[in-house]
């Protein structure tokens, strides 16, 4: 069955998100862009007020960001954190060798990376998710991948363009995630992809503006369609 995903940017967020029947938070900084980063003094907030049964996840922003930001994370940074994710937007050629050079040293095993791939690549000016994908198929510590998009204003791809690019992330065994504008009209079409993680920000948000604050009748909703029979036939 598939979890639901809730991105927070406050532990008043993360208690609402949690009340509504969330079964993993990621915490993150929508002003800041798709994978915006919040403060680390957030990420400390939250792992503190969330029971440690709860996955938590961090969004470092983009490629390009993180090599400047990296120098100044403090050593415990990712204490009783789950997951990681970075984007690839703007990360020029050398992507493939940046992105490894910051996960290499990398001292905390527990927190495991979660490569990122846009299915609005184009756009985004990132690696295409074939080229994402076979990276993360290389990467040992790669422990999942997330489809997402870079713009938000809306779905930027049909479920059933992407259901053999993500058949391969399953059947090498990763955790699959799927993001990107989705909607309570759009999530029972991501049957056809069978992710292990359905993950929004907008939608459990009031008014559905990812900007504003989440609304935990709104959570609740997703939290039944993600989870309903008809969703996984």
């Amino acid at each position: 069955m598939a979890r639901l995903l809730v991105s927070v940017r406050s532990t008043e967020e993360a208690q609402l998100a949690l009340a509504g029947g969330a079964s993993i938070l990621d915490v993150k900084d929508p002003e800041q862009g798709p994978l915006g980063r919040a403060s680390f003094a957030t990420w400390r907030a939250i792992r503190r007020i969330v029971s440690p049964e709860i996955p938590l996840s961090v969004a470092l922003g983009e490629l390009h960001e993180w090599r400047e930001a990296a120098s100044s994370a403090p050593l415990d940074s990712f204490d009783g954190l789950s997951y990681r994710k970075l984007g690839l937007a703007r990360s020029g050629p050398s992507w493939r060798r940046d992105w490894r050079a910051i996960r290499d040293p990398a001292p905390e095993p527990a927190c495991r990376w979660i490569a990122v791939a846009y299915a609005d690549w184009r756009v985004a000016e990132s690696p295409n998710p074939d080229a994402v994908l076979d990276a993360a198929l290389d990467a040992p510590d790669i422990a999942g991948v997330l489809l997402d998009t870079w713009t938000k204003t809306g779905p930027a791809w049909l479920a059933s363009d992407w259901r053999s690019w993500a058949d391969r992330v399953k059947a090498a065994g990763l955790t699959l995630a799927v993001a990107g504008g989705l909607t309570r009209e759009t999530i029972p079409g991501l049957h056809v992809l069978d992710p292990d993680i359905v993950a929004v920000r907008g939608a459990a948000c009031e008014d559905g503006d990812r900007r504003r604050g989440i609304d935990p009748r709104r959570v609740a909703e997703l939290a039944a369609i993600v989870h309903s029979p008809t969703a996984r036939s």
